[in-house]
């Protein structure tokens, strides 16, 4: 007589699903404790008829049972969680190379017009930013000093790439510790990236982005504001364009939010306001962000 998980499954004893539990070199091993085990007791008990002895053989095979799909379950959600690791950076990743030739693109120009030290200093910001996106992308979370070093060198960059168009501020809550609260990175790029390319581009004066972390009650609150065309206006200069990179950005965060949750448990909101739907006087895009404070 052979016990298996299919046989303790069927008697209502709840098991790994065997597809996962493939997976590790545990399945097998734990199957033969269980036969090796099933085929202890039925012998002890049927040489000896004795009970006492079939009750300590039933508690050690029990005891090993529930030993063996624990382990395979604190596996199988270790690897589930290495798997959640590795599509976070890879999501990460699809973000990065639109920026990176559009810095590159903006570099040649500079050397093209003969501009030697604005080309420098925009190559010297943009490795400082490389730098801190590659440091960046291996974690999960980084320290909100660290998120605002990079956005501030991002802004620096783009910036300095379209002729100093555009202002833009950093404000950060006194009530929040820099180097001990702690967010997921990058959040705010590809919306800064979408507020500057297809907002205040076609904004002729006094256009601006404002950087904002806030702490609302346990979590910390960041928002990105422009005062460009707006999310409905947008759209239509996209959809003749054909320019999918702005819903790119949007669903390729929230891919990483879902996975956050899966992962950690922490539950991220996002919301992208037309400001011109809420006031006639306003204009512009608020996206922000509601993010469970998280300490190192």
């Amino acid at each position: 007589m052979h016990l298996s998980f299919k046989k303790l499954s069927a008697r209502g004893i709840p098991v790994p699903n065997q597809i996962d539990c493939k997976k590790h070199k545990l399945y097998k091993f734990t199957n033969m404790i269980l036969s090796y085990n099933h085929h202890f007791i039925t012998t002890i008990f049927f040489a000896n008829n004795n009970w006492s002895a079939f009750t300590i053989a039933g508690i050690a095979v029990l005891t090993l049972t529930l030993l063996a799909i624990f382990i395979l379950n604190f596996r199988a959600a270790k690897y589930k969680q290495k798997i959640i690791a590795l599509e976070q950076k890879l999501l990460l990743s699809q973000m990065n190379p639109h920026f990176v030739f559009n810095s590159l693109t903006a570099i040649q120009s500079y050397i093209f017009r003969n501009d030697p030290y604005q080309a420098g200093k925009y190559l010297a910001n943009f490795a400082k930013l490389v730098r801190l996106i590659l440091e960046n992308s291996r974690l999960e979370f980084i320290t909100i000093a660290k998120e605002k070093e990079t956005i501030n060198h991002y802004l620096e960059l783009q910036n300095l790439r379209f002729g100093k168009k555009f202002e833009y501020s950093i404000t950060i809550d006194p009530d929040i510790d820099e180097e001990h609260h702690n967010i997921p990175p990058m959040l705010a790029q590809p919306f800064i990236e979408n507020a500057i390319e297809h907002g205040i581009i076609h904004v002729s004066l006094n256009a601006s982005i404002q950087v904002r972390f806030q702490l609302v009650g346990n979590s910390i609150l960041l928002e990105v504001e422009d005062n460009g065309i707006g999310v409905e206006k947008s759209a239509k200069f996209n959809q003749k364009k054909r320019d999918d990179h702005q819903s790119l950005a949007t669903r390729i965060t929230h891919e990483r939010i879902k996975n956050l949750k899966k992962a950690y448990g922490k539950s991220i909101k996002m919301s992208i306001v037309d400001l011109s739907k809420k006031s006639e006087d306003k204009k512009g895009t608020l996206v922000s962000f509601l993010i469970p404070a998280i300490h190192n």
